[in-house]
């Protein structure tokens, strides 16, 4: 089982999204402690940020796994347009 580890950037985006969203999206980061055992996460390619995303509605976790300890980084949350962008 994996740990989750939140940046401190992702309090920022989550006052970002509406309350009516939050419920659906809290259990997006959840499901990562399950992690690789997801058909909703993707590897990305040439991403500056991060290497993983997964998809929860509308909205994008990115984040990083440390193999050898175990622990997920989660670095940003939001929309697919906020997420992909410089």
């Amino acid at each position: 089982m994996f740990e989750l580890i939140y940046a401190r950037s992702v309090e920022k985006d989550l006052r970002r999204i509406p309350a009516s969203d939050l419920k659906r999206l809290r259990n997006g980061p959840d499901k990562l402690r399950e992690f690789p055992n997801l058909s909703s996460y993707r590897q990305l390619r040439n991403h500056p940020l991060a290497d993983y995303r997964l998809r929860s509605g509308k909205y994008r976790v990115l984040f990083d796994v440390d193999w050898p300890s175990r622990p997920i980084h989660i670095l940003k949350i939001g929309t697919r347009q906020d997420v992909y962008e410089p």
